[in-house]
């Protein structure tokens, strides 16, 4: 015979279902998103690998051009400085570093929240797995649950990585167009 529930139970139970059945609902979205900003992050260090190539003499030139006088050519792959009008202010300036740096920095910070979500979403059919006694069902599930966190991570620290890297790049140009529009030149 199954125990009559109280009142308050089958209360919870009408709000905790649909939240329960939402939370699933999220997984598969999460994984997809999961790979996604992988695949973003990994053609984003691709990115980063080929502009550090063109980027080898890039420091000679931004001390030249802050100065007043840039020697040669601009170096291939600058981050900025290429991309602003001649009559650009220091604050366009810092307004389009910023959104370069825009997408890489919102991968590095919202994979490890999908990854948290694809690893929480299964971790409720696992624990009820393991009631059942059913180990195979729960140890798939973990599996799956440890997989998505982990390819999650990876993609949050590759991410955060380039952004490192491509920040650093900016505040370089950036001190370059500071002291030029100091000087009184046009970018």
């Amino acid at each position: 015979m199954v125990p009559l529930r109280s009142a308050e139970d089958v209360t919870w139970g009408i709000f905790l279902e649909p939240i329960y059945r939402a939370s699933e609902l999220l997984y598969y979205p999460a994984l997809a998103g999961i790979l996604a900003l992988l695949f973003y992050s990994l053609f984003e260090a691709g990115r980063l690998s080929a502009a550090a190539f063109g980027r080898r003499s890039t420091s000679v030139w931004l001390r030249s051009y802050g100065g007043g006088q840039p020697t040669g050519t601009p170096p291939g792959r600058l981050a900025i400085i290429g991309h602003l009008p001649p009559d650009a202010t220091l604050n366009e300036a810092e307004v389009l570093a910023l959104r370069r740096l825009e997408g890489i920095r919102i991968a590095a910070r919202v994979a490890p929240m999908t990854g948290l979500i694809a690893t929480l979403v299964p971790m409720g059919p696992a624990l009820v797995a393991l009631t059942d006694n059913d180990l195979t069902r729960m140890a798939e599930l973990l599996r799956n649950a440890f997989a998505a966190v982990v390819i999650a991570l990876a993609a949050a620290s590759i991410a955060f990585w380039v952004a490192n890297v491509r920040k650093r790049w900016c505040a370089e140009e950036l001190v370059a167009v500071e002291k030029r529009l100091g000087a009184g030149h046009e970018l």
